[in-house]
């Protein structure tokens, strides 16, 4: 019996140093987890989080702890209200405003009235009174008329009486201001013959007075000559 005691007092003195060692080992390993996750500041101080914040604590033996808030190595990230707005505003700077369809004019502008060219005649009678020995060549040599002429507007021979007045049929001066003077195309006259007796040539004849291409003239009628 007294063998048995031995055995069972040194079987529990066993149990209480192992118990002993595995709390002491227990002990140690959390306190070393507690160390190691305290990160230690620069300064000799400790740092702990606090609200999400590292703040660091120093301590000092103979005075109080003091709190010293570490700068944040993040950079802040905007709000997603910032960035709203800031999408806002850039996209309401660069849209180009449509332009304002401008309706169509419904008023009615009245047409320019064109005023109306006098027309300037090419004939005008001019009165004379009939001296003896005058002939129907002596008066066309002498007024802006033409044998043809004075025939067509019903003069003969026989209304050359002395002392009577008849009205001679003559060439405008009008209607040639600024082309040069009229004349009164006879028989036999030509652009050619015309042109010759007043040193020019028939293409001027033909811009001044508008003749076709064959330079046509025609009898009785009043011409423009430079």
């Amino acid at each position: 019996m007294p063998n048995v005691r031995s055995s069972v007092v040194l079987l529990m003195i066993a149990l209480a140093i192992i118990m002993a060692a595995g709390v002491f080992l227990a002990m140690n390993v959390v306190q070393n987890r507690d160390e190691a996750t305290v990160p230690v500041a620069t300064d000799g101080g400790f740092v702990v989080n606090v609200g999400g914040q590292p703040i660091s604590l120093q301590v000092d033996p103979n005075t109080r702890p003091n709190i010293v808030e570490l700068p944040t190595s993040e950079t802040e990230s905007p709000r997603t209200e910032d960035v709203a707005v800031t999408d806002q505003q850039v996209e309401s700077a660069t849209v180009t405003p449509e332009p304002t369809a401008v309706p169509p004019s419904t008023e009615v502008v009245p047409a320019t009235a064109v005023p109306a060219i006098p027309t300037v005649e090419k004939i005008i009678y001019q009165p004379y009174q009939v001296q003896q020995g005058d002939t129907l060549y002596s008066l066309s040599q002498a007024f802006a008329t033409s044998i043809s002429l004075m025939a067509d507007k019903g003069i003969s021979q026989t209304n050359l009486v002395p002392g009577t007045t008849i009205n001679i049929p003559v060439g405008n001066p009008e209607f040639c201001s600024g082309r040069g003077q009229v004349y009164a195309v006879g028989e036999g006259d030509t652009a050619f013959n015309i042109s010759q007796r007043y040193n020019t040539t028939p293409e001027n004849l033909q811009a001044l007075n508008g003749l076709d291409a064959n330079y046509t003239v025609k009898i009785a009628d009043i011409i423009c000559v430079p």
